[in-house]
């Protein structure tokens, strides 16, 4: 059971047994060109045909290794060949000086999950997906979008975390720099008191879309948050909103749907 490095060749066969993926089908024609580009996107052949592939993501300010997009075509599925994707990943990141691997499982994939258990991965967190669509609406409420000292102090020392491209990343003083300066972060406060926080990016895989992780607040300051976010991605003129929060839940909101629920898993290697 060999792992190979995807080539061009390869996309035909493996877009063919990705179709049905989940009900609306897949994202893995979307990603595609990126990870070709990224590296790290490796494949098992049968008979000359593609029928599993998975990509590893390095991070080198993180060290650690991000592995996605697990697909095993269906006729071959439970036949060890995710179990080997994922241990030659973990090689790989090793190779990178990478000190931990993680990976994103839907809650409801039980075999999945088993797997990662058996390979020595741990729960981190748990994390909900939800989506709302742009739209320009009035705004009657003060979000504020420059961290000052005293708030970046708050976040580094709360330990959070932030999706950029459907990978999770820990918000160091780098990163707060960064999109502070890109004016990322957003916020609302009162008496000198945080009640909100979040963070929205640009999608880089996902054409027109805006990636919302929603850090921290109680109902009414989330729900200013959403509004806030659904006018200007409206002026960006984004198509779709993908919010992602391991708060428990977000409140009622016009036009906000729940989609799924992920555990976020990782391990040492």
């Amino acid at each position: 059971m060999q792992v190979e490095k995807v080539t061009t060749f390869d996309k035909e066969g493996v877009l063919d047994f990705c179709k049905n993926t989940f009900s609306w089908g897949d994202y893995i024609p979307e990603v595609w060109d990126f990870w070709i580009n990224e590296g790290g996107l490796f494949v098992i052949h049968k008979n000359n045909l593609p029928i599993a592939i998975c990509h590893a993501s390095i991070s080198s300010q993180a060290n650690n290794v991000w592995i996605e997009g697990i697909r095993v075509s269906p006729n071959f599925r439970r036949q060890g060949y995710a179990k080997n994707l994922i241990l030659h990943s973990e090689k790989f990141g090793s190779k990178k000086n990478c000190k931990t691997s993680q990976m994103l499982i839907e809650t409801n994939n039980k075999n999945s999950i088993n797997l990662s258990e058996k390979l020595g991965y741990t729960l981190k967190d748990t994390w909900n997906f939800y989506s709302l669509i742009p739209k320009k609406i009035s705004l009657s409420h003060s979000i504020k979008n420059i961290v000052d000292e005293k708030i970046s102090k708050f976040i580094l020392s709360s330990n959070f975390s932030y999706v950029d491209s459907w990978r999770w990343y820990t918000i160091d003083k780098q990163i707060i720099q960064k999109l502070n300066k890109e004016n990322r972060i957003i916020f609302s406060e009162e008496d000198n008191s945080l009640h909100s926080l979040a963070v929205f990016i640009d999608s880089i895989h996902f054409e027109k879309t805006m990636l919302v992780t929603i850090l921290m607040g109680d109902e009414n300051r989330i729900s200013d948050i959403l509004s806030y976010i659904e006018n200007i991605s409206n002026q960006q003129k984004h198509k779709r909103i993908q919010i992602l929060t391991n708060l428990k839940c977000l409140p009622q909101y016009d036009g906000l749907e729940k989609k799924l629920s992920f555990h976020l898993v990782s391990k040492d290697i």
